[in-house]
């Protein structure tokens, strides 16, 4: 059960970290912040322009340092001793991915934008699943 808890940290994490390379990356906005916004990025003027670009990037570098983290803790559970994440790991896994699909669903529905909603809504399943396993997994460690 460890090893299929931390592969699913894994998948979160390498999800997180190179969405935050996307995000960091952008020069414009993507396709579906045209159709939320209903305006297309050359018809922006320059100063809004600049303040969607550091909204996403503000959001890429979230994700990425998460990303990071999570990944790190991954690393080090397997290496070492997995004990010292076992809150860490989960509720950083699971806190910022129930926020992301919190955004993500608020633009879903106040806008006419299709943003990645299932992508965002895996991932948080994805998270919980990993903390119910990698908690476990600890459990029995500690009964034997």
């Amino acid at each position: 059960m460890f090893r299929i808890s931390v592969s699913l940290f894994g998948i979160v994490g390498l999800s997180l970290f190179l969405m935050g390379c996307v995000y960091l990356s952008l020069d414009e906005f993507m396709s579906y912040h045209a159709e939320a916004l209903q305006i297309e990025w050359d018809d922006l003027q320059p100063n809004y322009r600049g303040l969607i670009l550091g909204f996403l990037k503000g959001l890429g570098s979230g994700a990425f340092v998460v990303g990071f983290l999570i990944l790190l803790m991954v690393a080090m559970s397997i290496i070492r001793d997995p004990r010292p994440f076992l809150v860490l790991l989960p509720s950083t896994a699971i806190s910022y991915s129930v926020l992301l699909c919190y955004a993500t669903y608020t633009v879903f529905t106040t806008t006419p934008g299709n943003p990645p909603l299932l992508l965002t809504v895996v991932l948080v399943v994805t998270s919980i699943l990993a903390s119910i396993g990698f908690v476990l997994s600890q459990r029995n460690d500690a009964n034997e």
